[in-house]
């Protein structure tokens, strides 16, 4: 079944049609042979709409020169944001596409003068093409829809079945919707007739937040912009009856600049510039967690503790989980030039910053209790109080430089950001393979505290992305189970060892807390034994058991402390308490994938569900640290 979707879309198009197809949407590659880290800049509009039978008194010819002109108002606005943002794109000239089911009626319409504009055009069908070309009419109908799938520059197919039509019409429109920035309405404001229907594909999209350009098909009313995004507050579930609406002259400029344009904060500005010159780091000298680890016997020193990891290795690893969903067409090679190097980057990034941050934290505690020993030392050894003072001054100036270029460098939020845009695209990478963009994803991750910066470029990559090129029959859906199992049963894998080594590490630290606050009560006691049973009191060479016992009970609470202050900062229950319920909802989460019949909405209910339980355990890592930036310890 694949083969006639291939077919139709690498099909001599200039053999049937005056408007050749356009060029494909170039994917992004830097001029130095590595990864190219900003986007191309794209923009998608889908389209829905009455059949011809539901317009016959419709002004055929007017309701194409509207939709021509709303289509040259978003090139107008994205042209407008490519070169106001040029700095932030890899090619700012706008490549805009058009999603539609190719329906005999709006669609059809709207996509002769999408290719007219020279917009690329992309197909999602309710059913496979042999079976869909039964909603045309024999002659010029059925032709016309040839034509136009022909020109399209992807096509993903449904495999729905006649006997439940329905429900296939109202899967094609949750596609379309998963794909689309602004949707072109062409509508006579009824309710709806059934299920796919364009009433209820529009109230979906305004319920999804997503901008809708209603065209009144009777002619009776101007194009408006129906959409949350134009209210001055949050609407959480807006309605056709309660969505803000605005003309269309300064609405599609707002539309489109809101959704595309780069954010504005200045933090924002400062992360995306940093993201886009991140370069491997070979080695890492920041060894204090690891060494924590292996002392506390949580896990052992490894070769990689010593090495960055590099963002071609990561990208390979994702690689090799989708490539059994892999496809021929543009959204593979989106996939592997700007998704893959983009995942490659964060990931390795922000487990570069994550061991960087957390050795950070423990050397700080670590130096500074080394310093109070060092300061107790010339209690001991008078003569070399000098010494002692100068060790502990380097010591004190070692923890100030060490903050202060945490604090510079932003060891912290790279970690978090770049994690975070890493657990996106990973997602994405699957999501994507059902032609779900995320572009409005309703998950934890849409949470203020999440960087704008992040979500801006997550979703530009979607955008490149664009619509697979595939049918998603059973054999397609079952390649997309098996890929979305492997990722559970790795995540399951590694949070279920998180939780072990946190556990661990938080135990051995709290045993080792409560010996030294032991050991110091102890000391006390033996110097009260001592002094009340008239015990010798000199040790030798100038040392008293008194200046002795002094050290040992203030340096034992100082080493103490130091613990205390890094379990506090690392949160090491609130880590594997979080793995621990993350494993839980994963478990549960692969018997759904495992034993459920496939269904393509059901199959894409369970990947949202997936994306969501990633994300939110992100969000938990951002929230612990979100507060606990590297500082100096007291």
């Amino acid at each position: 079944m694949t083969s006639d979707v291939n077919s139709a879309v690498s099909g001599d198009a200039g053999n049937n049609a005056a408007t050749p197809p356009p060029a494909p949407i170039p994917v992004a590659a830097s001029a130095t042979n590595g990864p190219e880290l900003k986007p191309v800049l794209c923009f998608a509009v889908g389209v829905t709409g009455h059949r011809l039978e539901r317009m016959p008194g419709a002004d055929l010819d007017k309701i194409r020169i509207t939709v021509a002109d709303l289509l040259s108002r978003v090139r107008l606005a994205a042209d407008d944001v490519g070169g106001k943002h040029a700095a932030h794109f890899a090619s700012n000239k706008p490549h805009l596409r058009l999603v539609t089911a190719l329906a005999d009626g709006a669609d059809t319409i709207a996509a002769e003068v999408a290719l007219a504009a020279g917009w690329r055009l992309d197909a999602c069908l309710p059913f496979a093409r042999d079976e869909y070309e039964r909603d045309f009419a024999e002659g010029e109908h059925r032709e016309s829809f040839h034509r136009l799938l022909d020109q399209s520059a992807a096509t993903f197919a449904l495999s729905g079945t006649r006997a439940d039509a329905g429900a296939s019409y109202e899967a094609v429109g949750h596609v379309l919707l998963d794909q689309v920035d602004i949707l072109l309405a062409l509508w006579d404001g009824e309710p709806g007739r059934g299920r796919g229907g364009t009433a209820r594909v529009v109230a979906e999209a305004i319920a999804r937040h997503i901008p809708v350009v209603h065209i009144d098909v009777d002619g009776g009313s101007a194009p408006v912009l129906l959409w949350s995004g134009l209210a001055d507050f949050e609407i959480e579930q807006p309605t056709i009856d309660t969505v803000p609406r605005a003309t269309i002259d300064r609405a599609i400029p707002f539309a489109v600049t809101t959704l595309i344009a780069p954010p504005d904060n200045p933090v924002d500005r400062r992360m995306l510039a940093r993201f886009h010159k991140e370069r491997h780091r070979r080695y890492t000298p920041a060894i204090p967690y690891p060494l924590l680890l292996a002392m506390t016997g949580a896990r052992a020193l490894r070769k990689s503790d010593f090495t960055s990891p590099a963002a071609e290795d990561c990208a390979a690893s994702l690689a090799a989980l989708v490539a059994g969903t892999a496809q021929p067409g543009h959204y593979q090679g989106a996939m592997k030039q700007a998704l893959l190097p983009r995942y490659g980057v964060a990931d390795a990034a922000s487990t570069y910053f994550a061991q960087v941050f957390r050795s950070g934290f423990v050397a700080n505690f670590g130096l500074a209790a080394f310093a109070v020993l060092l300061a107790l030392t010339g209690l001991l050894v008078p003569a070399y109080k000098l010494t002692l003072i100068v060790a502990e001054l380097v010591v004190i100036a070692i923890i100030f430089a060490n903050t202060r270029a945490g604090t510079k460098a932003g060891w912290h939020e790279t970690w978090m950001d770049d994690r975070h845009l890493a657990e996106q695209l990973r997602a994405l990478a699957l999501t994507s393979t059902l032609a779900n963009l995320n572009l409005r994803a309703s998950s934890s991750g849409e949470s203020g505290s999440i960087p704008g910066w992040v979500h801006w470029l997550a979703r530009a990559t979607a955008r490149e992305l664009g619509l697979p090129n595939t049918v998603a029959d059973h054999r397609y859906l079952d390649s997309v189970r098996q890929t979305s199992l492997k990722l559970v049963e790795e995540q399951i894998a590694y949070h279920h060892g998180n939780a072990h080594r946190m556990h661990k590490l938080e135990h051995r630290l709290h045993k080792t807390g409560s010996v030294l606050f032991g050991g110091t009560a102890a000391a006390c006691a033996l110097w009260i034994g001592a002094k009340l049973t008239g015990a010798p009191m000199q040790l030798g060479a100038g040392i008293g058991i008194t200046e002795l016992v002094t050290w040992i009970t203030a340096a034992m609470p100082a080493l103490g402390a130091a613990i205390y202050g890094i379990r506090m900062q690392g949160d090491f229950v609130g880590i594997a308490f979080r793995s621990e319920v993350t494993v839980a909802r994963l478990e549960r989460l692969k018997r759904s994938l495992a034993d459920e019949s496939l269904d393509y909405i059901r199959l894409m209910a369970r990947l949202r569900r997936l994306s969501e339980i990633m994300l939110a355990d992100v969000e938990h890592w951002r929230t612990t640290y979100q507060a606990r930036p590297l500082a100096l310890p007291g």
